[in-house]
């Protein structure tokens, strides 16, 4: 059998210094597991940043597909959240520009957790709803223009704009961007909710945790409390660095 004749529908991860794994592995297998020929095209899941230097998180070292110069057209923005290092990027001018420029060609801009901060950052969610990771809303709230939404969404979609809450909430979001991009292509809700939870199915998701109540909208105080607490030193790091950024 020969290559694909269908045009590419393609998902950009941004990569940067300090990204959560779990946030891109999350759309990276749900858009590997979605076969495009739904929507008539082939879909190409790549990774992008700023320089092909291999990044190292965790125990694992990530080794980035494109620079921004070289990256294809994209058609899907996706921008992980991070750790404290992600301040860098907040203070990074070069790389928001760059955040800026991918998004004014794509269909879609999405993020998960801190992720929210950087598109943020970038002004690409000026008069949008959005939320972030609960420990980094108050700097996402300092953004006069960005529509903060209260509570503790897995995701929340405006326009063309998909913003994730928390590291996990990752799968849950790429699942229903499947589902709106079906959608948006075909017009059939029913071919989009099929297609969607036969991802779903395919990476055998069916959340079980072990506790219930995993945001600040569903677990006890007594839990809450002390993480609240021991994320300070993250949430402080988070908040200068969009204080800083905001200054200019």
């Amino acid at each position: 059998m020969g290559e694909s004749t269908l045009p590419l529908f393609t998902v950009g991860i941004v990569l940067y210094e300090g990204f959560d794994l779990l946030d891109v592995a999350g759309p990276n297998e749900v858009f590997n597991f979605f076969d495009g020929t739904v929507i008539g095209r082939t879909i190409q899941v790549i990774s992008v940043a700023g320089a092909l230097t291999p990044i190292p998180v965790g125990g694992v070292t990530v080794r980035p597909g494109y620079t921004f110069e070289t990256a294809p057209h994209i058609d899907l923005l996706f921008v992980p959240g991070g750790g404290p290092q992600i301040a860098g990027s907040i203070g990074d001018l070069a790389f928001l520009a760059a955040l800026q420029a991918i998004a004014a060609k794509a269909t879609y801009v999405t993020s998960v957790c801190t992720g929210g901060i950087l598109l943020a950052c970038a002004g690409l969610l000026d008069g949008y709803q959005a939320t972030t990771h609960w420990a980094a809303v108050d700097s996402l709230k300092l953004f006069p223009e960005v529509k903060v939404v209260n509570g503790c969404p897995r995701w929340v979609h405006d326009g063309n704009r998909i913003t994730g809450g928390g590291i996990s909430s990752t799968i849950d979001e790429s699942i229903y961007m499947v589902e709106m991009i079906v959608a948006d292509m075909t017009h059939d809700l029913d071919l989009a909710q099929e297609t969607a939870h036969g991802v779903q199915l395919m990476i055998q998701y069916t959340p079980d945790p072990p506790f219930a109540g995993g945001d600040p909208c569903t677990v006890d105080y007594a839990v809450y409390e002390p993480v609240y607490e021991g994320m300070a030193p993250f949430r402080n790091t988070v908040m200068q660095a969009v204080v800083k950024h905001l200054a200019g």
